[in-house]
Parts: structure tokens; sequence; C-alpha cells
């Protein structure tokens, strides 16, 4: 069964040279030249940022500001662990995923990179990584007024290799401004996961979202189906949930007898932990959800169903969701491939289309000044502003 990874990877072949057209009253594209958008959140003063998987170079993973007004991107970060994946689909990078800032402090995650390759439908370890960092937890310490700076911060393959020998790396940009880089968390690049024709077979990790809630980090892990806890304190990395496979109702059609979870995305909202499910393979409309994870137990509850290849969650009013939320969708119908969208959920649960087409989306962030909603699609490597 295809897992997160390979699924974004087909998801390249599929929608690539996708068009559609947006509403011009209510959409713009503000940003492009993206390298595979994965997240955005807001930061300081009027800006965003972007974590970016990167080019088919390796370590080219990246961290964007965005002006939200003009949607002008300077590079913040660059040079972050990066690699071609080949775990299905045609190959494609993998890198920088989930991005996370509480004041100076960015909590960064990476994919699994190059780190596996596929095989005869089983996925089997490289053994030559191009980076030591895939599947890592990073905390980097940045500067005052750091979204204005002139010049980028460049890590280097020896500022990984420090980072993963446990050390903290400080770098340094033209100007002379400094960032600290060290290790919270290294999560195993993969499992073992024998198959009855491929005893050597593996599981990779694929950290794909970070959310700080006081001082634990929780990491949604796309492929392993799980979301991670983080003890800041103490380094200690456990599981927190397991999210369970699903039937098929397509089985003996198309795909397995189970459907992955695929968790994508987490959110702190109104003392609980809010994680799309994305769903593996064949993606079928109506089979994704959100989950509402209880913060000290794990206990888990669906609180929107019937969804397709759900990205992204947000609240409509921001304190507690009580006014209902928005969800972004990565396509209508995979199996069609049909572009996605954004839609409304009120308290009651009943949907509006808010944005008919969008193609390819992976994340989504509030001006909340203007109530605007910037959305970035992974493919394109675009950000459309949507205007209410």
């Amino acid at each position: 069964m295809k897992k997160a990874a390979s699924i974004l990877a087909t998801l390249v072949f599929l929608f690539v040279g996708l068009t559609g057209s947006l509403p011009a009253q209510t959409t713009q594209v503000v940003t492009a030249g993206l390298n595979l958008p994965t997240k955005i959140i807001p930061g300081p003063r009027n800006t965003f940022l972007v974590s970016e998987n990167g080019t088919m170079d390796a370590n080219t993973g990246r961290i964007s500001v965005i002006d939200r007004t003009t949607g002008v991107r300077h590079t913040l970060i660059s040079g972050l662990p990066s690699g071609v994946s080949n775990l299905g689909g045609p190959p494609e990078s993998d890198g920088t995923t989930g991005i996370d800032l509480n004041g100076r402090v960015l909590w960064v995650t990476s994919g699994v990179g190059d780190a596996a390759t596929m095989i005869g439908g089983s996925q089997y370890p490289t053994g030559s990584p191009s980076s030591p960092l895939f599947c890592s937890v990073l905390g980097v310490i940045l500067p005052r007024n750091f979204e204005s700076l002139n010049s980028e911060f460049e890590m280097t393959l020896k500022d990984q290799e420090d980072i993963a020998a446990g050390h903290w790396v400080r770098i340094r940009n033209a100007d002379g401004d400094s960032i600290f880089v060290f290790l919270v968390a290294d999560i195993p690049d993969y499992r073992p996961e024998p198959q009855p024709n491929a005893p050597n077979a593996i599981r990779t990790s694929h950290p794909f979202a970070v959310e700080q809630v006081g001082w634990n980090l929780f990491v949604a892990d796309a492929s392993y189906n799980e979301l991670h806890k983080v003890n800041l304190f103490t380094g200690e990395l456990s599981t927190f949930v397991e999210f369970p496979n699903r039937p098929n109702p397509l089985f003996g059609t198309i795909g397995g007898p189970f459907i992955e979870a695929v968790p994508d995305n987490v959110h702190f909202v109104g003392r609980k932990l809010l994680v799309p499910e994305l769903t593996g393979f064949p993606m079928i409309n109506g089979q994704s959800d959100v989950q509402a994870v209880n913060l000290w137990t794990g206990e888990h509850e669906t609180i929107l169903s019937g969804l397709a290849s759900t990205m992204d969650i947000m609240p409509v009013n921001q304190r507690f969701g009580r006014d209902g939320y928005y969800v972004l969708e990565f396509s209508t119908n995979f199996l069609a491939n049909a572009p996605g969208r954004l839609r409304r959920f009120d308290r009651d649960g009943n949907a509006s289309v808010v944005v008919p087409t969008l193609i390819t989306p992976s994340s989504m962030a509030r001006d909340d000044r203007t109530g605007d909603i910037f959305v970035t699609n992974i493919f394109p490597g675009t950000i459309t502003r949507v205007r209410f």
C-alpha cells in the first residue's frame, strides 16, 4: 500500500500541468516561484513564513518570508535537508515540511528525502542519504527582526553533520547576523516492515507538520500514521496517538483492503489538537476526515467526516472554533484528477464552498487584520490570496 511519500510523488504526476480558473473577484495569485511549498504560517509584522521541499538538487530545502501585502518573497534559511524521493510515481524533491514559530524560536521538520527507494512495490533503504537530518525536528533561534533581514542564512552539509552529532551550530549571513540551530528529535528514517516476498522491506517515516503546546512538540507523521510527542525539557520522543486504518470500499477494484489515515497537519485549537487525515491511496472522496485529539489522554474523535483529501483546517472564529471551520482539500476527486477547494463548515457541520478551484493546495494561514486567507499550492509553487 502506498505511503505518504509515494502518494505525494504520485500527485506530481497526476496534477502537474493541471490548470483551472479562479474567481477573479475573490482570489489572486500573489506569489510564484516557490519550490514545492508545504506549509504557511503567520510571521511577525505583516509577513508569513513558508516551508519549501526544495528542488531536484540535494539539500535545497528552504524557508521563505512572504510580505502579506505585496506577496514578495525573500529567503530566510536555505540549504535545509532535502533529497529526490523515489517512493512511487515520478521522482520529486522531499525536504522541509512542517514549521511552527514561537517568538523567535522556529521548529522545523524534514521528510525522508532520498533515505529510501521503491523497488518492486516495496521500500528499501538507499544506504546513502543526502542528509543526516532526514526525519528530524530542528530548533532554530532567530535574531530580532529576522523577517526584514537583507541576506539569508545558508546551511552547509558540514553544518548538518554537526547538528546531527548533537552540537548547536551558529550560522551567519552576509551581514553578520546569526541563527543557532540544534537537533530537537531524530525520528527513525524507517522501521522494518517485512512482506511475504520482501523480507527486508521497510516503512519510512514522513514528519509533515509540527505544533508547540506548552513544553511539548506534536509532530504529525504522515507515513507512520502517528502523532509523535517531543518533550522539550527531556528530549524524549514518544508515540502519542496511532491513527488506525479504515476499510477500502473499492477493494477488489482498486487499492488494497485498507486505507491508511495519513495525518498531514496538526493545530492546537480549543484545548484540543486538530489533525486532518489525508487518507492513503486511492484517496477516495468522502473517506477523509478531521480528528480532535485530547491533549492529555491522546483519545480522539472525528469532528468532520465525508471530506476529500484534507490538507488543513482553520477555525472561522480564532477562539475555540465555535463558529465552524475552514477546510482545505487537496482534490475533490483524486481518481478523476480533480482540483482542490476551500470550504467552510458551520457549527452544525453544514458546508459551503468558498473557493471551488485550487490547484494542489497544501496549507493555509489567515491575516487576522483583513480576514484574508493565504493558500500555498504545492506543485504550481504559488500562494493564492482569498479575499473576504
